[in-house]
């Protein structure tokens, strides 16, 4: 679900295939700027230094950003088909994969990937989920929509070991952005705002339905 962002002036919208910027400097009156193509698949973006992080159906893309207007491919990280979105922190990516009639895997794991080496990605290690959509990290806390299984919120200070803090439990858990100690949160049944100052105790600010 995380399909845009900003840098600096630029504003970075992924469609199936492409990175659409538009030149935000002025609010007002928003320009249509470039079109980068990455590829097919294509479903989120996330922006981590200077760089653009690409997640895919069937793989993870890494594009230099240093500068905003014209990002450039720097490497690409293939795994099998399946939904794929991806957060960095320091020298590690964090992919989920999740199987189901739109993303056609089986796979519903969360991967960790050594960037050290931004060119040349590596698998580190996989941990099995149930049904993890979007995932999200703030400094060594890492969180995970498990979708049916709820909120799971990880320390990965080691992330060869990562270690379950909290759960909280909601319907279909999607999407998540954490925002120094609060979260949004999209589930089924609306959108969430999460306390995580302490993150093996959650709690609940707000929530506002959706209609069934």
């Amino acid at each position: 679900m995380a399909r845009f962002t900003i840098v600096d002036r630029y504003l970075y919208a992924v469609t199936q295939t492409d990175i659409q910027l538009f030149d935000i400097a002025n609010a007002l009156t928003p320009r249509v700027w470039s079109r980068v193509n990455v590829g097919w698949g294509i479903e989120t973006i996330f922006p981590y230094k200077d760089m653009l992080f690409i997640g895919s159906n069937v793989g993870m893309f890494i594009f230099d950003n240093s500068n905003p207007s014209n990002p450039t491919q720097l490497c690409e990280f293939s795994h099998a088909r399946s939904c794929d979105p991806v957060v960095a922190e320091n020298n590690t990516a964090y992919v989920t994969l999740r199987s189901g009639n739109t993303c056609q895997g089986n796979q519903n794991q969360l991967d960790i990937i050594d960037i050290t080496n931004i060119t040349a990605p590596v698998l580190l290690k996989t941990y099995f989920m149930q049904e993890p959509h979007g995932v999200g990290i703030d400094g060594s806390t890492l969180f995970v929509c498990d979708g049916r299984a709820g909120l799971k919120v990880y320390n990965a200070t080691d992330p060869l070991n990562i270690v379950l803090l909290g759960h909280f439990p909601m319907p279909d858990c999607y999407d998540i952005i954490p925002l120094g100690k609060t979260a949004i949160v999209v589930a089924k049944d609306g959108i969430h705002q999460l306390d995580y100052t302490n993150p093996a105790a959650i709690t609940e600010l707000s929530v506002m339905r959706i209609a069934q």
